[in-house]
Parts: C-alpha cells; sequence; structure tokens
C-alpha cells in the first residue's frame, strides 16, 4: 500500500495536475519539525509547485513570513500551507510540528505548573516557594498599576499590604517591557527576589496580572519559583450579549468586564437593539404586533418620529456619556467593546420611529414579521441608519469614539437578496469612510446575488451554516469569527439553543476552527477566533422574568470554558470535572460581585425613618424580617417604599397598592397582597436564584406577578436582589425591627 501510495505521488508530480491531485499532494507533504537551533521554518518541496506558509496557530512562535521566536518549553504548532502549480492553488491540511524550547528539561522535584485558566502555555519550574513579605511593593509604569493594587489588598489576607513604588531594585512584583511587537504576549518569573512580569505591550503585561493574582487567590503568600510564557492561540476571544431585549444595568456590564479580563477574554459584543422575535404570536390572535410587540434601543438618541415616538427605549436606556465611559473602562481592562446596532431586520424600534420605512418588497418566509424589516430596497433607509449611527460616531467626542471596531447586524433579513447586498455594502462603506472597522452577521449564502458586497477590511460572525459558508467567507475576503449557532447559541430559560447544557462537550471538543461541517486550518490568516452569544429571545409573551442575576452562573461557565478553548491548546489540560473545580478555586475576582452576594447578618430597631442603612444590596440568598405597622391606608396611585438601593426597591405600596418588587432592570413583580392597616404586621421576604416568597403573619402571600408581562403563568421566575442602602424613604408608617440573615 505505502509503495502504490509513492507510485500515485509521482505520478501526479510528473503529469498536468487536477484540483484533486493538487490537493492530495498538498495534504501529503513532508514537513518536519525545525531543529533547535533554527531561526526560520524550511517550507517543503514538491518539485515544479509553489508552497508558501499559509499561516500558524501560534503565530507568536511562528510569524506568516516562517520567522520562528523560540517558546520556553517545547510546544506544538499548528501549520497550514497555500500549494500553487499551473495557474492553480488549493490550501492544506494542518501540519502539527514541534518548536524547541530555550529551557532545558525540568529539574527533578522542580515545581509543577500553576493551575489557571485558561492554561498557561509553557512553564518551567524551580525549586521552592517565594513568600511573599507582609509588605508588597509593586513597580511599574503601566496605568492598570493602583487598579492592581486595589485588587490585591482585597485578595491578600490580613496584615498583608501592597503599594506601589517606583524603584524597580527590590520591588516584590516588577513590571517591565522589552521590545517586541505581539501585544498579548507575556512572561514571568518567580524567584526569591519576587516576580517580574514582561511583555513587549500593555496588554501583555495585564494578561500577567491575571495570572498572578488567580495563583494569588488559590494561595495569597506564597508563589512557586518558575519561569511562565504565555501567548493566546487567538487574538479575538469574545462573548455577544443581547441587551435589548433583556434590559441590563451598566453596572452589571462592568462585572462582565471584570469576569471576562479575568480569564483573558478580550472582546464583548453589544447587541443594543432588537425587538420580540415571534410577531406571529400577535398576528395570530388579531393584535398588531407594529404596535403590541416588545421592542427596545438602548443607547440615548435625539432622534424620533413624526408623531413623537422616541427611538430610546423608555424602560432601560444607557446615555451617551455613560456608555462613553463603560468602553473607557472595558479598555482598561483588556476588553474591546464592540456596539451593534441591527438593521434591515430585527428593527422594530427603527421602524417605529420611520413606519414609512417598513419594508415593501417580496418576503416568501416570515410574512408576519414584515413590522420589524427595514426597506432595504429603498435609499433613503440607508440615509436614515447612516444618520443614527452619526449620532454616535460624529461629533466632539463620540459615544463610539474609542471602539475601533463596530457591528452593523445584517441578519435575518428575509427580504430580497439584491436588496439585502446593496443595504449591507452601503452600511460597510459608511461605517470605514467614518474610521471604524466593521463587523457583520454572515448572510451571503443565503443571499447570493449580483450586487457586490465589500469584503476587504470588514470582520463577519459566522453563526449559521445556512446564511454564511466558512471557505466563502474567507476567499471572498472576510475576517471571521466562529460564532457557529448550533454550538455557541445559548437562549437562556428556552428549550433551543443551550450551548449552556452542553458545556462538557464544548470544554473536550469544541475547536474554533470548525464550522459545522466546514474546517479551516486553525492558523489561517483571516480566522480571528470565536464568541459565544446569550440571545434574550424570551420576552414580551413569552416573559420568564428572569432578569441579568439569573444569567450569572451561565455567563461566567462559559467564559471560563471557552477562554481555555480559545487561548490554550486543542487538547484540553484536564477533565471537565477538575476543570470545575479549578474554576472553583480561582472564582474570587476582586470587586466583582454581580450578585452582591454577602454572609453578615444583621438586626436593628430603627426608630425614626428614613434611615441611610449603608448597606447596599444583598442577594440573591437572604431571609428579611420586619416587624411595622402602617396606620392609615395608601392613597391610591401614592407609592410607600420600605427598602431602597441601586439595586432597586421594596415596595409596601405600588401605583395600585400592592406590596411589589421594583429591579433596576425596570421590571416590577406584585404580590397579590395588600399590607394589613391599623396593626403591627409581620413581614418576610424569603429570597432564592429564581424565586421570592413573601410571608404576612407567616401566611404566604403566593407568587409574585410581573405587572409589565402578566402573561407567562408557568415557569415565573422572580428573582430579587435585596436592596439595604435605605430603609423607609417614603413609607407612611413605623418599622420597628429589621432583620436580614
Amino acid at each position: 500500500m505505502r509503495l502504490r501510495s509513492i507510485l500515485m505521488l509521482a505520478l501526479c508530480t510528473a503529469t498536468a495536475l487536477s484540483g484533486q491531485d493538487l490537493q492530495q499532494l498538498a495534504d501529503n507533504l513532508n514537513v518536519k519539525s525545525p531543529s533547535a537551533g533554527s531561526r526560520r521554518l524550511a517550507l517543503p518541496k514538491i518539485k515544479g509547485a509553489g508552497i508558501r506558509l499559509l499561516g500558524a496557530d501560534y503565530e507568536q512562535i511562528i510569524d506568516s513570513k516562517g520567522r520562528i521566536s523560540k517558546p520556553l518549553c517545547d510546544t506544538p504548532v499548528r501549520l497550514s500551507f497555500e500549494v500553487s502549480k499551473n495557474g492553480e492553488s488549493v490550501i492544506s491540511r494542518d501540519y502539527e510540528i514541534t518548536v524547541k524550547g530555550a529551557a532545558g528539561s525540568s529539574q527533578a522535584g522542580a515545581n509543577p505548573k500553576p493551575q489557571i485558566i485558561p492554561e498557561l502555555l509553557n512553564w518551567s519550574g524551580g525549586k521552592g516557594m517565594f513568600e511573599l513579605p507582609r509588605e508588597i511593593t509593586v513597580c511599574g509604569q503601566e496605568p492598570f498599576i493602583p487598579e492592581l493594587i486595589r485588587e490585591l489588598n482585597a485578595l491578600l489576607p490580613e496584615g498583608y499590604t501592597a503599594t506601589r513604588t517606583h524603584k524597580p531594585k527590590g520591588a516584590t512584583i516588577l513590571f517591565a517591557r522589552y521590545k517586541g511587537t505581539d501585544d498579548e504576549r507575556y512572561g514571568m518569573g518567580i524567584a526569591s527576589g519576587g516576580v517580574t512580569i514582561s511583555a513587549p505591550g500593555s496588554t501583555g503585561l495585564y494578561w500577567g496580572s491575571r495570572t498572578l493574582l488567580q495563583m494569588l487567590a488559590q494561595n495569597p503568600t506564597a508563589l512557586p519559583n518558575g519561569m511562565a510564557w504565555d501567548a493566546p492561540r487567538y487574538k479575538l476571544r469574545g462573548f455577544m450579549l443581547d441587551v435589548a431585549r433583556l434590559p441590563v444595568p451598566l453596572d452589571y456590564i462592568k462585572n462582565v468586564i471584570r469576569l471576562m479580563a479575568w480569564y483573558k477574554m478580550n472582546d464583548l459584543q453589544l447587541h443594543l437593539n432588537d425587538n420580540f422575535i415571534f410577531h406571529e404570536h400577535y398576528v395570530d390572535a388579531g393584535e398588531d404586533p407594529f404596535r403590541k410587540s416588545y421592542a427596545a434601543f438602548r443607547l440615548q438618541s435625539n432622534m424620533k418620529g413624526a408623531d413623537g415616538t422616541p427611538l430610546t427605549a423608555q424602560d432601560l436606556s444607557y446615555t451617551k456619556q455613560e456608555f462613553r465611559k463603560l468602553v473607557d473602562f472595558a479598555r482598561a481592562y483588556g476588553v474591546t467593546l464592540v456596539p451593534e446596532i441591527d438593521a434591515p431586520g430585527h428593527a422594530l424600534s427603527l421602524t417605529r420611529v420611520r413606519p414609512d420605512l417598513i419594508y415593501q418588497g417580496p418576503m416568501p418566509h416570515h410574512a408576519k414579521r414584515r413590522c420589524e424589516m427595514l426597506d432595504a430596497a429603498n435609499p433613503e433607509t440607508l440615509t436614515y441608519i447612516s444618520q443614527v449611527w452619526d449620532e454616535y460616531l460624529q461629533g466632539s467626542n463620540p459615544a463610539f469614539g474609542n471602539c475601533p471596531v463596530v457591528h452593523v447586524g445584517s441578519d435575518e433579513f428575509f427580504g430580497d437578496a439584491e436588496d439585502y447586498r446593496s443595504f449591507a455594502d452601503g452600511m460597510l462603506a459608511h461605517i470605514q469612510k467614518r474610521g471604524h472597522t466593521p463587523r457583520i452577521w454572515g448572510s451571503l449564502h443565503r443571499k447570493q446575488g449580483k450586487t457586490p458586497v465589500r469584503s476587504r477590511g470588514v470582520q463577519m460572525n459566522l453563526w449559521s451554516c445556512d446564511w454564511a459558508k466558512a471557505w466563502d467567507s474567507v476567499n471572498q475576503g472576510y475576517d471571521v469569527i466562529n460564532t457557529y449557532d448550533r454550538a455557541l447559541y445559548v437562549v437562556p430559560f428556552a428549550r433551543y439553543y443551550r450551548a449552556d447544557k452542553n458545556q462538557p462537550w464544548l470544554y473536550a471538543n469544541w475547536m474554533p476552527n470548525e464550522f459545522g461541517n466546514e474546517t479551516l486550518p486553525a492558523g489561517h490568516p483571516r480566522l480571528l477566533g470565536g464568541t459565544f452569544a446569550v440571545w434574550n429571545d424570551e420576552i414580551d409573551r413569552l416573559h420568564k422574568g428572569y432578569g441579568a442575576a439569573d444569567l450569572w452562573s451561565t455567563i461566567s461557565s462559559m467564559v471560563s470554558v471557552l477562554s481555555q478553548r480559545m487561548w490554550g491548546q486543542p487538547a484540553a489540560p484536564r477533565s471537565y470535572e477538575e476543570h470545575l473545580a479549578l474554576a472553583a478555586r480561582v472564582s474570587r475576582i476582586p470587586y466583582c460581585n454581580p450578585l452582591h452576594l454577602g454572609s453578615e447578618s444583621f438586626s436593628i430597631e430603627p426608630g425614626l425613618t428614613p434611615m441611610h442603612l449603608k448597606r447596599g444590596s444583598r442577594g440573591p440568598e437572604y431571609h428579611l424580617t420586619m416587624e411595622l405597622l402602617m396606620p392609615e391606608a395608601p392613597v391610591p396611585g401614592e407609592e410607600q417604599v420600605l427598602l431602597d438601593s441601586d439595586q432597586g426597591q421594596l415596595l409596601a405600596a405600588g401605583r395600585d397598592g400592592r406590596i411589589s418588587l421594583r429591579r433596576n432592570d425596570s421590571i416590577e413583580f406584585a404580590f397579590n397582597a395588600t399590607l394589613p392597616v391599623g396593626r403591627k404586621v409581620k413581614l418576610e421576604l424569603i429570597g432564592k436564584m429564581g424565586s421570592t416568597e413573601l410571608l404576612i403573619d407567616g401566611v404566604s402571600a403566593g407568587i409574585p406577578e410581573n405587572v409589565r408581562f402578566p402573561l407567562r403563568k408557568e415557569g415565573r421566575m422572580t428573582t430579587f436582589i435585596l436592596p439595604l442602602e435605605w430603609l423607609g424613604s417614603s413609607f407612611n408608617g413605623r418599622i420597628f425591627r429589621l432583620e436580614v440573615k
């Protein structure tokens, strides 16, 4: 069999080659690992054919020109090649080689590789431990140093403090730069003299600080001596959060950013406008979805319709100043924030401002969803959406000014293909004209046509094999991102798209270069990386009452799993169960507490109210007990607030007189109960993840109703973070006792 293969290879080389023959040659190259002293990769050779290196998955080790940067330890690298002959070219399969490391073999008794997420690429263990002094000094010029010192002081045990010094000699932790071009690569040395983190750029130094903090989270007083050399396999490692259909407060997004940075994820896409998808629920009930379906545009906007309809969502929105600060906050944590304004589909908030621009062309599929489709055939639509974008791209200090990449949406438009292509190309051109890199949802396989859609300098999310093909997209010139729906989509609490239920498989098997039945070379220069996506489809008539707090466990576990898959080697470094145990050990992220967890119990007899408790918020597991008296029935329409914080309010009487819970995401729940008047009452609120129970003198008030979306009866969720900043801010009565366990 071997002789036959050799003869076939020789025959193919000696005669004119078909495409299939050339592919066979490309997939049977003689690719050798470089010798220890090699500084450049030796390309394989085929007589009469041209071969060039297409790319390597660790381009920090072998760059596009084949130059070798020696890693610390022997490291597997995957390569692919372009093979050309007789005017025809093909791309080879991946070849794995080993690049020899600079460090020798580990000493007997050397420290094992520290366990962090994602796994260190290289580690050469020394012997012994570096015992941290009680007064730790940090030296470096990087802008993140003050925040790092704050984080260190949050992690260090009592009696240890971290401060800044400008004297490198004798510093406990030293940050230093060296010449180089890769902004994310870094090295770390730990010895008796302290810790040195070095990198070509600020981002690499920052990632090194995350590694250090994860090590200290497991042992806050000592570090293993040794050397680390670390770099990501893929340059883009991200997450898309749909904040359009689920109101998500800014403080929660900041916690998401801290979480991503902790695991070295660097791309957060915020889906800023969308609507209830299933308009047919209204159409089939004889109602008009244009008026009834939930829709939101989360940014402050000056734009209004002719009838005064505002573009900005009225329940929760972000001002331009808030969003600009959020972008800068993300940058400080090594995260690029990518704002998305979706059009011409998913655009009900935009069509409500311009109903004259609802699409009028043929819609053979999903005709009941026409109300959310902008008229991609009308040049005025492109002008309109360009004006929307310019509100955030132009001006003296634009909201998106520090966003190098912005997303134009453009998914699931059910109208004519040529209309779509013309609109998409126009939007991409407009964004590039404004000096930003555009990103778009892949749709050109479904929307094939003659109208050209630009690709140069354009990023594309490959999300569905039906809508866009991986090989077609890279051959057309797009820089692609793996957001494959069947592997990476989460629709919380739905019966479909539940990547969060498939995390053991993701951790062990998912590959960023696999798109359904298509596989790109791992180091293809147009493959940027991957993102998972959380889509909040279950709203409006399907609303279960869940809020951002209910998503935290899903988001945090998905980030930890996929950070490993996109930073580290293809083979998982440990079992999924071991990964979960490690994630639990390193999960204490400084100043990241979206659930407002706290173990302190307290009891007070408040006396006069209002009273500033200064205890922030607590949740979601708590047991509140209050003894209080409401002397008179509340005035209809007049609210009375018992507890208040930036996370929400507990109301003794809502607008309709019922005891209510109001969250800071604008969702309000009302119990089918009013506070008894004229007598002392014991009121208990028992919070758990997913539910909140009210007892009045020991009797349950039942499951509260979602005031805004009251239709959902089964599976209703009522998670409520307990507000404990102010007591009795507008309560017309007496509070005798307050206890929180």
